[in-house]
């Protein structure tokens, strides 16, 4: 049936060898190769997180500095504002001052001129009775009006 002889010896041996060989010089290389590869690829990994982490760091960082800028600007907007208001409220207090005494002198001279056309026209209405006077009874009269009661009806009557 099956005959051993040296012939199946050496091959097993020749295919023994040729499999340590193989193993030596490809397998070995191709192995440490693909560990090589391998870890790269871990470490890659790694430093890609770590990266991302230090990416969301800074991003936060930016975020915080930008929540930072925009709440400084908006105390600088509100400080302006309020100065403004208080300029405005304060140059319109000056107005409204500035009017109240022009508004003031005007009613003063106003009343000082009411005053003197009011003596003025006391004195052409007594003037004016006197005339009617003498035309309706034909001779000069003498007319004695008292001067505040012509004034206070004038003052009435306007």
């Amino acid at each position: 049936m099956f005959d051993i002889n040296a012939t199946y010896l050496i091959f097993i041996a020749s295919f023994l060898v040729f499999i340590m060989l193989l193993n030596e010089i490809m397998l070995k290389p191709v192995g440490r190769v693909l560990e090589k590869r391998a870890e790269k690829i871990r470490n890659d990994i790694e430093d890609g997180k770590s990266a991302r982490v230090q990416a969301e760091e800074v991003l936060d960082g930016y975020h915080q500095q930008l929540f930072k800028t925009k709440s400084e600007a908006q105390a600088i907007i509100n400080e302006a504002l309020e100065k403004a208001n208080y300029h405005r409220n304060t140059e319109m207090a000056k107005i409204k001052e500035e009017g109240r005494r022009r508004v003031d002198a005007a009613k003063a001279e106003i009343a000082v001129e009411r005053s003197s056309l009011m003596e003025e026209l006391t004195k052409q209405e007594s003037q004016l009775v006197k005339t009617i006077m003498e035309k309706l009874l034909g001779e000069p009269v003498v007319v004695n009006l008292e001067h505040d009661k012509v004034r206070r009806a004038l003052e009435e009557a306007c």
